[in-house]
């Protein structure tokens, strides 16, 4: 029986292979069940979604030609609207670090195939914390790419070597930086609980030996952008069919209030968000917790009402939607995370990479 959190694994005909000799040659990577595959079903999170696709999308494709085997999807939230994955007739997942808890999502699967040891990496996507979020609470790690949208394509893998493999990226030589630690939430204000930030408060002093290690609390325009990110995300649910979701038949309403000068203005917004942050942080990366706590149950999410819903899924991972607004790239090793305001993607790879080999050097203490 295929694990469950594969929404489809194909037979011996239908697998994809890209050419021998390349970086990924012989890698086994899922792809996220609400992106196509030429010939497999895609569902989003919902079989009454299910078509085949026809074309595989261009991110999938790059990793065929670096020689990738594709051989199964993995299951995600409904259309990737929430940080949890739980409906009727799909199986529901639980985190392998966190028995009886809620792996994350959307790209929920994801995670799971990589925390069981099932898939050495994992391919998912991201518009507000859906790689990273699950990352954390599967204790995996996690990348977001660069992207000039909310949403972006990126890993999930046991470790940075790994991300540095399947990114193709060479990390440069490390130099100081100017990292900015922030514990306390940006759009939200929730109690984030001791362990989570005394691993944020540890790293930062590991890092502060090589590096420029400043504290830093939340912009003064954070609750204006948590607006604006609310705007984008909704308005993507305008023309969609919400089936037999509540949750998503309330984004698909908040999307039809919404007036195009609003939409406008929080696309504004996010252009000059780059800027605002610039000025007020002054770093080149910032290291938070991933989640403020620990994954709350089965169950959880779903029970609540959409809009506090959705507010709640912000609360317990109130840094990661920055990023995705900024457009910039992000990772979690586990329960801590760096976003990039300065840096490239292979540059956040090589700081990522120090504070691997720093926490899994006191761990060996």
């Amino acid at each position: 029986m295929p694990h469950p959190a594969f929404t489809y694994v194909a037979h011996p005909g239908a697998v994809l292979a890209g050419p021998p000799g390349g970086r990924l040659t012989g890698w086994h990577i899922p792809v996220k069940d609400g992106t196509d595959v030429a010939g497999m079903p895609t569902t989003n999170g919902n079989p009454a979604r299910a078509y085949v696709a026809r074309e595989t999308d261009p991110f999938v494709l790059k990793l065929l030609n670096a020689g990738a085997i594709i051989d199964a999807k993995t299951l995600t939230s409904e259309l990737g609207a929430t940080c949890y994955a739980e409906r009727p007739g799909v199986p529901v997942l639980e985190s392998p670090a966190f028995p009886g808890r809620t792996p994350g999502g959307s790209s929920a699967g994801a995670a799971v195939v990589v925390a069981d040891g099932i898939s050495r990496a994992a391919h998912g996507t991201d518009a507000g914390g859906s790689i990273r979020v699950p990352a954390a609470a599967c204790g995996v790690t996690g990348l977001k790419l660069a992207s000039r949208e909310l949403p972006a394509h990126g890993f999930l893998s046991r470790n940075v070597a790994d991300l540095c493999t399947l990114t193709g990226w060479e990390p440069p030589a490390g130099r100081r930086l100017r990292i900015g630690v922030l514990t306390k939430g940006v759009f939200a204000d929730p109690e984030v609980a001791q362990r989570r930030g005394a691993d944020v408060e540890k790293l930062a002093a590991l890092l502060g030996r090589t590096h420029e290690v400043v504290e830093i609390g939340p912009y003064a325009e954070s609750g204006a952008t948590y607006a604006h990110f609310t705007t984008l995300i909704t308005h993507a649910f305008r023309d969609v069919n919400p089936l037999d979701s509540v949750y998503i038949e309330w984004l698909v309403r908040q999307a039809q209030r919404l007036e195009t000068e609003q939409v406008d203005a929080a696309k504004a917004h996010a252009r000059a968000l780059p800027g605002i942050v610039a000025r007020q942080w002054n770093v080149d990366a910032v290291l938070s917790p991933t989640v403020a706590y620990d994954p709350p149950p089965l169950g959880y999410f779903p029970a609540l009402a959409p809009e506090e819903s959705f507010h709640a899924q912000t609360h317990w991972s109130p840094w990661c939607s920055v990023f995705n607004v900024l457009g910039t790239p992000a990772i979690a090793l586990g329960g801590v995370h760096l976003g990039s305001l300065r840096l490239t993607g292979p540059e956040l790879l090589r700081l990522a990479q120090e504070a691997e080999a720093l926490l899994e050097r006191e761990v060996s203490r």
